[in-house]
């Protein structure tokens, strides 16, 4: 035989077993490998899906934040249109309202240049005879005063009592006890005509017209209580305040006056009531119902 003679060999039982087994592993890391790559690309591709909504959510949120601050831009150009028209309103109403008081000014003026006293109404028939009095002076108080008055007038006239404008008493630049004795001398022009005199200061409204004086009377100074004298209770530290002040015609009630009158000429403050009670002090006469100076 010669030497290019081949001799084909059987493989053996094993090697087939060998190759066998050698082609499953390929196949299995093939397949695993492709399960491998199929398992990112879905979750490359769901965690894309995640982002894009996530992406649209905060998109929805961000359209929904514009169209927010649109809607509040619009409204508060509303507001600022509606501030705007109510202030040039305001300002309309402001300057009539100037306007008036500039009129109520100029007949105030007219009025103090030729005042004495304004109408009287007398109470007819039985009962105490009542009169409320009071007076005004400089430009600050002229428009106050007329105002004020008017509703002293009417309640006056709804009750029948007398009503006295006393501007007459009054210089236009007073010191503390010129102002606290024009009051004085007030009560004093009217004292033999009346049963009870009431002095209201300048700035003071009559705003109950039902209230009756002859009720405030029989309330807290009825007949035999000992009380002549009346004042409103203060809202502020003093115990009371002369502004609003009734007094009774009657000889304690003149004692009442002419102390007033004396305690305010060396009064350390500008206090009328204070005054009063510093002189009753020091003459040891303490302020009560049983003495002078009658107060209710």
């Amino acid at each position: 035989m010669g030497s290019d003679f081949l001799i084909k060999r059987t493989p053996r039982k094993d090697e087939v077993q060998q190759r066998r087994k050698i082609g499953v592993l390929i196949g299995a890391a093939g397949l695993f490998a492709l399960l491998t790559v199929i398992f990112v690309v879905s979750s490359v591709r769901r965690r894309a899906s995640a982002d894009l909504e996530t992406a649209r959510l905060e998109t929805k949120m961000a359209l929904d934040s514009i169209h927010k601050a649109e809607d509040e831009i619009i409204q508060l150009k509303k507001e600022l249109k509606a501030t705007k028209e109510s202030k040039e309103k305001d300002a309309q109403l402001l300057s009539a309202e100037a306007q008036k008081y500039k009129t109520l000014a100029a007949e105030s003026a007219m009025q103090g240049e030729n005042s004495q006293n304004c109408s009287t109404w007398v109470r007819p028939g039985k009962g105490q005879k009542i009169a409320i009095t009071t007076a005004y002076n400089g430009d600050k108080y002229n428009v106050m005063g007329m105002l004020a008055s008017d509703t002293k007038s009417k309640y006056a006239a709804f009750h029948n009592y007398a009503h006295f404008l006393d501007n007459d008493l009054l210089e236009r630049k007073m010191s503390f006890q010129q102002k606290s004795g024009s009051r004085i001398a007030v009560f004093r022009r009217h004292w033999n005509d009346y049963d009870w005199l009431l002095w209201t200061d300048a700035d003071v409204l009559l705003t109950n017209p039902e209230i009756r004086l002859e009720d405030v009377i029989e309330e807290h100074a009825p007949e035999g209580s000992g009380i002549h004298v009346l004042m409103s209770k203060d809202w502020g530290g003093r115990q009371v305040n002369p502004g609003v002040s009734m007094i009774r015609t009657t000889p304690e009630g003149k004692e009442f006056l002419d102390r007033w009158e004396a305690e305010i000429q060396t009064a350390r403050y500008n206090d009328d009531l204070l005054a009063i009670k510093e002189g009753m002090e020091r003459n040891k006469d303490p302020v009560s119902r049983e003495s002078p100076p009658f107060l209710g």
